[in-house]
C-alpha cells in the first residue's frame, strides 16, 4: 500500500534531484497553458472571483460570474482554493499534483480492496507510467486527471466487484462531475456510470439513470461553455456540442487527425509510446468483453470490467478524432488519462486476464524507460534551471504601478499582454492576464487598465491608443491605458513622471 501511494511522489522528487541537483521549490510555469493556469489559482487565492480577466481579446465568458480563461474557472478554483488554506507559492501546483496522484491511488487501493500481488502491479503501472510521470510536476491539469482516472478506476472497480458500497455511487458521480466541469472529456464516462452503477436493478432503473446521466452531463457541459472565455473561434467541441457546426466540418477534422496520425515524425516518443499502448489495450479489452459475452451464453461469470474499460478507450478515440484535433500533446493530454483508467480497472477484474493486460502495459513502459527518461529530463529542465533575475526584473517594473485593487472593477485589474513569457508569474495576484494576439479584430480602446505590448502587436492595432509608457522589457512595453475607465485607480497612481505615448 505505502509503495502504491508514495511512489510516484517519492519518485518525482528523487528523479528531479538526481537530473538537475535542485529541490521541488525551484519549480516555475513555462508554456503558456501552465503560466495561465498557475497564475488564475494565485488570483483566486488572493481575489476569488473579483480578480482581473483572464481572456483572449477581451472577450469575456457569456456568464460573467468568473474571470477566468478558455479553460473554465475548474482548475484554478480548485486548486486556488488549497492556495486560500496553505499560501499560493511557484511550487505549490506541484505539491498539490503529487498529494492528488498518491490520495488517488490511496482510495483506488481502499475501493478494490486489492491483494498484495494485485498492490504492487498497481504500484509498478503508476511507476512506469510515463505519460503521468511526464506531467506530474508541471503546472498543468494533466496531473489532476490521472488522480481522477486513477480514482474512477477504484471507483468502477468497487461498484462492479462482490461487496457493493453503496456510498461510493454518490462519491463517484460527485467526482465525475467535478472532473467534467474541468474538462468536459470526462463526461463519456456518465453513461458507463450509469450502467454499471445499476446493473443489477430492474431495466426501467438502469434506463432512468442512463437518461439522467445524458440530462447531468448536458448541464454540465452547459455550464462549462458559459464560464469559458471564447477561444478565437471557439473550441470545436464546444461548436459541435452547440449544433453550429455541419457534418462536412466534422468528416474534415477526422481526416485531418487521421492524416496526422500516419506522421509519426511529428509527434514525440512519449505521445507514439502511448498511442501504441492505448491501441494494445483498446483491442485487448475488446477481445476479452466479447469473448466473455459469447461464453456467458452457456455460463455465469461475465467481467464487466473488461467491457466498461474497451467502452472508455473506444468513446474517448472517437470523440478526439471528432472533436479535438491531434496536435501540441493533445491526443496525449486526454487519451492518458483513459489509458490510464482502463489499465487500473483491469487490474482490479477478477482473475488473471486483468493483471495480465496490465502487466503487459508495464513491460512495453519498462522497455522504453531510458528514451522516457530523457524525455522527462528534456521537459523539466527549463521548469527547474532558469535564472530568476528575469522575474524580479518584471517586478521591479510593475512597481507600485501594476497593482491588485479590491474595490476597482475586473478590466481595472487586468493586463493585456501580446506575449505570455514564464516570468508574467511575477505579476501580482488580482491582476488578470488577458491576451491580445489579432489586435486588428479588438474593439477600441482596449479595456484592461495595464498593456504589455511588443512593437510588432502595438504597431497592428486600427486606431490610435492612448497610453502612458511605464517600463521597456525584453519582451515588451508596460504601458497604463489612460482610456481605461478607472478613475479612481488613476488618482492612485503616480505616473507624472512617466512620459505620454500617443
Amino acid at each position: 500500500m505505502i509503495l502504491c501511494v508514495a511512489g510516484v511522489p517519492l519518485l518525482v522528487v528523487a528523479l528531479i534531484h538526481a537530473f538537475f541537483g535542485v529541490p521541488l521549490s525551484a519549480y516555475r510555469p513555462v508554456i503558456n497553458d501552465e503560466v495561465a493556469y498557475w497564475h488564475q489559482a494565485l488570483t483566486f487565492t488572493r481575489a476569488g472571483f473579483n480578480g482581473g480577466y483572464y481572456t483572449l481579446g477581451e472577450v469575456t465568458n457569456p456568464s460573467g460570474l468568473t474571470p477566468f480563461g478558455p479553460h473554465g474557472p475548474g482548475f484554478a478554483v480548485l486548486y486556488g482554493t488549497a492556495g486560500s488554506l496553505f499560501g499560493w507559492y511557484r511550487h505549490s501546483v506541484v505539491i498539490l499534483n503529487l498529494i492528488a496522484i498518491g490520495a488517488a491511488a490511496w482510495i483506488w487501493a481502499s475501493l478494490t480492496r486489492a491483494s498484495i500481488p494485485r498492490l504492487l502491479l498497481g504500484a509498478a503501472m503508476l511507476l512506469t507510467f510515463w505519460h503521468m510521470l511526464y506531467w506530474a510536476p508541471t503546472g498543468m491539469q494533466e496531473s489532476l486527471h490521472h488522480a481522477g482516472a486513477i480514482t474512477i478506476a477504484g471507483c468502477f472497480a468497487a461498484v462492479l466487484g462482490p461487496y457493493r458500497r453503496w456510498w461510493v455511487v454518490a462519491f463517484g458521480w460527485i467526482a465525475l462531475a467535478v472532473l467534467a466541469f474541468i474538462r468536459p472529456s470526462w463526461l463519456l464516462l456518465f453513461p458507463l456510470w450509469a450502467i454499471a452503477t445499476t446493473r443489477s436493478s430492474s431495466r426501467p432503473i438502469t434506463a432512468a439513470t442512463l437518461v439522467s446521466s445524458i440530462v447531468i452531463g448536458s448541464v454540465v457541459l452547459f455550464g462549462y461553455g458559459r464560464m469559458t472565455a471564447p477561444y478565437e473561434e471557439g473550441f470545436f467541441f464546444l461548436r459541435a456540442a452547440s449544433l453550429s457546426l455541419g457534418l462536412q466540418a466534422l468528416a474534415e477534422n477526422v481526416t485531418g487527425n487521421v492524416r496526422r496520425l500516419g506522421m509519426p515524425d511529428q509527434f514525440h516518443h512519449i505521445e507514439l509510446l502511448q498511442r501504441y499502448q492505448y491501441g494494445a489495450l483498446l483491442l485487448a479489452t475488446t477481445i476479452a468483453a466479447v469473448v466473455a459475452m459469447w461464453r456467458t451464453r452457456r455460463t455465469q461469470g461475465l467481467i464487466p470490467h473488461f467491457a466498461i474499460a474497451a467502452a472508455a478507450l473506444a468513446l474517448a478515440l472517437t470523440a478526439m478524432l471528432l472533436l479535438y484535433q491531434f496536435t501540441n500533446f493533445a491526443e496525449h493530454r486526454v487519451l492518458s488519462a483513459f489509458l490510464l483508467f482502463g489499465t487500473m480497472l483491469c487490474i482490479a477484474a477478477p482473475g488473471r486476464l486483468g493483471p495480465a493486460l496490465a502487466g503487459g502495459i508495464v513491460i512495453v513502459s519498462l522497455a522504453s524507460a531510458q528514451t522516457s527518461l530523457v524525455e522527462l529530463e528534456d521537459s523539466w529542465q527549463n521548469r527547474f534551471l532558469w535564472d530568476r533575475r528575469s522575474v524580479s526584473e518584471l517586478e521591479d517594473a510593475l512597481g507600485a504601478t501594476v497593482v491588485y485593487h479590491p474595490d476597482a472593477s475586473r478590466w481595472c485589474n487586468t493586463l493585456l499582454t501580446s506575449q505570455y513569457p514564464p516570468q508574467l508569474i511575477g505579476v501580482p495576484g488580482g491582476i488578470g492576464l488577458s491576451v491580445v494576439r489579432k489586435p486588428e479584430r479588438m474593439t477600441l480602446p482596449p479595456k484592461s487598465r495595464y498593456l504589455l505590448l511588443d512593437e510588432d502587436v502595438r504597431a497592428a492595432f486600427t486606431g490610435p491608443l492612448n497610453l502612458e509608457m511605464v517600463a521597456t522589457l525584453p519582451y515588451g512595453t508596460l504601458y497604463v491605458n489612460r482610456d481605461a475607465r478607472c478613475g479612481a485607480v488613476a488618482a492612485n497612481a503616480n505616473l507624472s513622471e512617466h512620459s505620454r505615448v500617443q
